[in-house]
C-alpha cells in the first residue's frame, strides 16, 4: 500500500494523502462514518472521493473487511468479509438491543416515517418498552433500563445511533436511529428477535399447575 500513497501524495498533495490516512484510521476505530455528525465532513468526503476509492477498498479488503457507501443516506462503513475478522464482537444482550434497533428502524421505514439520511427518531423508554414486548413479555433475565442506555451509547461510538441530551425530570432522552443499523443486524432482524423469544419462553419455568 505505500506505493499508492506515495502516488497519491503525488497526485493529489501531502494534505490529500494525510486526510485518507485520518480516514482509514477512523473507519477502522468507529466502523462507521456518517456525514451529519460534527467534524465528519473530511472523513466522510475522502471515503466517498473516487480519486482514493480503489485504495481505501483495496487497503479494508487486505484486512478482510468489504466497504459499504450510501450516498444518498450520507454513510459509509465497513464489514467483514467472513467471521473470522475481528470486528468488536458483541455479547448477547448488545446483539438482542442491536436487533431491537434494527427492526425498530426498518418497521419505522416501512411506515415511512423516517427523517433526512433514512433517520429515525425514538426514545430510550419507547425502545425499551418495544425490547420488553418483543423479547421479555415475563420479565427474565431481561436488559435492564440502564445497561440498555449503556449499550445504546456503546453503539453511538460507532456511528450506528445518536443519544440526545438526558432528561432527568422525564428520565428519557432523544434516539436517533442511523441506517447503517440494518447492516449489522442482517436482514431478518424480527424473525432473529422471534426466534429468541421463543427460544426464551421454551427455557422459562412452567407456573405450577400449568401443563408443559
Amino acid at each position: 500500500m505505500l506505493s499508492e500513497f506515495e502516488n497519491i501524495e503525488r497526485s493529489a498533495g501531502a494534505d490529500k494523502a494525510a486526510d485518507l490516512r485520518r480516514a482509514l484510521h477512523f473507519l477502522l476505530r468507529r466502523q462507521f462514518v456518517f456525514a451529519g455528525d460534527p467534524r465528519t465532513g473530511m472523513i466522510y468526503n475522502t471515503i466517498m472521493d473516487g480519486r482514493f476509492r480503489d485504495v481505501v477498498d483495496d487497503f479494508f479488503d487486505s484486512c478482510g473487511y468489504r466497504v459499504h457507501r450510501d450516498p444518498e443516506a450520507q454513510w459509509a462503513g465497513v464489514l467483514a468479509i467472513d467471521e473470522d475478522v475481528p470486528l468488536p464482537r458483541m455479547r448477547l444482550d448488545e446483539t438482542i438491543v442491536t436487533l431491537v434497533l434494527a427492526a425498530h428502524w426498518q418497521e419505522e421505514v416501512n411506515l415511512g416515517a423516517i427523517e433526512d439520511r433514512a433517520v429515525v427518531v425514538t426514545t430510550l423508554n419507547a425502545l425499551h418498552d418495544r425490547y420488553k414486548d418483543m423479547v421479555q413479555p415475563n420479565g427474565g433475565g431481561a436488559i435492564g433500563i440502564n445497561r440498555f442506555r449503556d449499550i445504546l451509547k456503546e453503539a453511538s461510538q460507532r456511528s450506528l445511533v445518536e443519544i440526545g441530551d438526558y432528561d432527568n425530570e422525564q428520565q428519557d432522552c432523544e434516539i436517533r436511529i442511523r441506517p447503517m443499523i440494518k447492516l449489522i443486524s442482517g436482514g431478518d432482524a424480527l424473525q432473529r428477535l422471534e426466534r429468541y423469544a421463543r427460544s426464551e419462553e421454551a427455557r422459562s419455568p412452567q407456573p405450577a399447575g400449568e401443563e408443559a
